[in-house]
């Protein structure tokens, strides 16, 4: 999952976001559209299709057919918003010469009324839209308050120095708070975000975790099989001879498994950084170390494990999970070869990537359970020929491991038996692919 903490919608923006779907904007509409509607009649009842009752039927249809392309998504919620909240406010004001000269208007009546609707209006843009809109409500004023003053001089100058102080102040603080709460909520939103990615890290190091332990349980079987067997063979044997050479077999066999235990474990306790530390690996020196670790098993079962890499073949990557991959394949493939047969190993270099193959005869192929474990699930362990147990959890921990160290792992049916297919990708092309990103 990825956050990106610095990417905030506009309900991040806003104090109160309006939503299409609100009812209060719905019915803050039709309200707008029939207060508009009255005023016409009233202004046309009074002096017919005067200049007043035109202003209010032209801002009514302004509104109704913003409404209408608003519903049919041709127009957003916003500017949907702002025409609605700045027409009041023009529309107020726009004919200022028209109240002064107008001997029967009441104008500083009008003039209250005119203050009142830019203060309540300025409130909605800074709540509902951004809070810069009321400083640009407050200069409008300003403007309509200077010619005020100057087109009606009879008019005390301190209800307009008042009227400006009032509306200027609340706007202007109401602005500075409005902002600081949505920074302040912002900041909020980056720490939520930034928790909500420490956490997700810190669930995947643990998921990872105990894949690992997953993994030193999955190892451990084979070497600690073996020494159950070769401390059984060396308890029944009568020559001293045999005794001794069982007991230096033995105690290889401790000697490995501790290193490899020991392995292992500094692997689970390092960060999920150093666990992906690459290194040049000698692969053919791997996978003779490996078969020495499965001699027994191999010795048992008359295989042959052909080790196709040349001693000049180096990979970079992460020895811990190259071994336990390769590993977990040889696990299998022994487990489901028959008696005497020749297990393959080999690598493929191409443009992007390695390809390492191991190839084992099999008898029966279940399609099923290949297609599964290529889906990553794990699936339910099967006898082996010489009836061995299994956990079926290896090669589903190995796509994960993979997966997290660009890697893939594929199992392809053939004829007469399974290839497992572990690709690695190059470093070198990994870093270019990032950089053109």
């Amino acid at each position: 999952m990825v956050i990106d903490i610095n990417s905030f919608s506009k309900d991040n923006q806003v104090l109160v976001p309006i939503r299409k779907t609100s009812i209060i904007f719905h019915a803050l509409i039709v309200l707008v559209l029939a207060g508009l509607a009255t005023n016409f009649f009233i202004e046309y009842g009074i002096g017919g299709l005067n200049k007043y009752a035109l202003k209010h039927l032209i801002v009514f249809f302004t509104v109704l057919i913003t409404a209408i392309s608003w519903k049919l998504n041709w127009v957003s919620t916003s500017l949907m918003f702002l025409i609605l909240v700045y027409i009041n406010i023009i529309s107020s004001t726009i004919y200022l010469p028209f109240r002064v000269e107008d001997s029967t208007t009441n104008f500083e009546g009008y003039f209250l009324r005119v203050q009142m609707i830019v203060f309540v209006m300025g409130l909605l843009l800074a709540v509902f839209e951004k809070p810069y809109h009321q400083l640009v409500v407050i200069v409008y004023n300003t403007i309509y308050i200077t010619s005020c003053i100057i087109l009606m001089p009879e008019m005390p100058l301190g209800k307009f120095i008042l009227a400006f102080i009032i509306i200027s102040s609340i706007g202007a603080i109401s602005y500075f708070v409005f902002k600081k709460v949505i920074v302040m909520r912002q900041d909020l939103h980056e720490q939520n975000a930034l928790s909500l990615k420490q956490n997700l890290e810190l669930q995947e190091l643990t998921s990872f975790r105990k894949e690992i332990v997953q993994i030193i349980a999955h190892d451990l079987k084979t070497p600690i099989h073996q020494i159950s067997i070769l401390a059984e063979i060396t308890k029944n044997s009568k020559s001293e001879v045999d005794r001794n050479s069982n007991l230096d077999l033995l105690k290889n066999s401790v000697d490995k498994t501790y290193t490899m235990l020991e392995g292992l474990l500094d692997w689970a306790m390092q960060t999920d950084d150093t666990i992906k530390s690459y290194m040049h690996l000698d692969i053919r020196a791997v996978v003779e170390d490996l078969k020495e670790q499965f001699s027994e098993k191999l010795n048992y079962k008359k295989l042959i494990v052909s080790n196709g890499f040349s001693s000049d073949f180096k990979l970079f990557y992460s020895k811990q999970v190259f071994e336990t991959a390769m590993r977990n394949l040889l696990t299998n493939a022994i487990k489901f070869s028959p008696v005497d047969e020749k297990i393959e190993v080999a690598a493929t270099e191409h443009v992007n990537y390695y390809s390492f193959s191991i190839k084992n005869k099999a008898r029966a192929i279940d399609i099923t359970k290949l297609e599964q474990v290529n889906r990553g699930e794990q699936v339910e362990s099967a006898l082996g020929t010489s009836y061995e147990k299994g956990s079926g959890k290896g090669l589903s921990i190995v796509k994960q491991m993979l997966a997290k160290n660009n890697g893939e792992l594929h199992l392809n049916a053939l004829k007469d038996g399974v290839e497992a297919v572990l690709k690695i990708y190059k470093r070198d092309v990994l870093v270019e692919t990032k950089q053109a990103s």
